[in-house]
């Protein structure tokens, strides 16, 4: 009798902790699953200093060096779901952003130049034939990387890229303070695939958004700091892969507009995918980054 009385409990203590941990730190449970999923697939962890803090990168695969490259807020725990395709093709590096996932700094300010100099630091060592992949702020990053080291760069894919002017995107959207903005963001990011999530998570994915790192990051933002004038200078072959809708960068206007400044760009669609389509159409983006890849494809090392 004792011993039913304490296992029970026992478990009415587990499954109180566990309805707890759901309740308040389910976000961070999830991106912990992710990361769990991409070091799996990727894993190669390696830490480098820097005046800012901490980078972290993780690679996995053999053959030309594959890089992703993740968007504002994220981190390369996002690519989790497409990693270990990708990674049977490739040497695959993806990277923690500045002030995204396990790397610094801790605290404010955080500006694209920090950006930057984090993903040129991950990747001193990585050879001369890089291809990136970036999404959103990744995108944007990553061509101003391909700017910067013309000679470094074989290939660049802007998966639904930031970079270009563009005033009309949506602090609520990308900052959301209330539940319905915030399910507003996640229909934006994963379009039809957006799964419901309760109101508890929401609150959570609200706090996420109101860390003072990402806050400075989007004041330096509407300052600008955008390519369009060296848009030009993008010589490499470049291909754009585009979730749609993007109610973040849609594809007239922006994506169209971008295209066309960019000399050597081709534009594929991601129907019904949204602006992350890592996260909504994992299999789709991968079929599509190894076929427009294919031809340029190298034996492994």
């Amino acid at each position: 009798m004792r011993v039913a009385a304490l296992v029970a409990g026992f478990v009415f203590v587990a499954f109180g902790a566990g309805v707890y941990l759901l309740t308040t730190r389910a976000v961070d449970l999830t991106a912990w699953a992710q990361q769990a999923a991409l070091e799996s697939a990727l894993p190669e962890h390696e830490v480098f200093e820097t005046d800012r803090g901490e980078v972290h990168r993780y690679s996995g695969g053999e053959g030309s060096v594959l890089v992703l490259v993740h968007g504002f807020g994220d981190s390369a725990g996002g690519w989790a779901l497409v990693a270990p395709t990708l990674a049977e093709h490739y040497r695959v590096v993806a990277i923690d952003l500045p002030g995204h996932g396990a790397s610094g700094p801790d605290a404010p300010p955080l500006g694209f130049d920090d950006i930057a100099a984090g993903l040129e630091t991950a990747l001193e060592d990585q050879g001369d034939q890089l291809i990136l992949l970036g999404n959103s702020l990744g995108g944007w990053v990553a061509m101003q990387f391909a700017l910067n080291h013309p000679e470094r760069v074989q290939r660049l894919l802007l998966l639904n890229s930031a970079g270009a002017s563009w005033t009309r995107v949506n602090e609520k959207l990308l900052l959301p303070t209330t539940r319905e903005e915030q399910r507003a963001k996640n229909v934006a990011i994963m379009s039809a695939e957006t799964p419901e999530v309760p109101g508890f998570f929401l609150d959570q994915l609200i706090e996420r958004g109101r860390d003072p790192r990402l806050q400075s990051l989007w004041i330096e933002h509407q300052q600008g700091h955008f390519l369009d004038e060296q848009l030009s200078e993008l010589r490499i072959p470049v291909e754009m892969l585009w979730g749609t809708p993007d109610p973040f960068f849609p594809v007239e206007g922006y994506a169209d507009r971008l295209r066309d400044a960019l000399p050597s760009a081709r534009l594929h669609l991601l129907e019904e995918c949204g602006h992350a389509p890592q996260y909504s159409c994992p299999d789709g983006l991968s079929e599509l980054v190894l076929e427009v890849l294919a031809p340029a494809r190298a034996e492994p090392r």
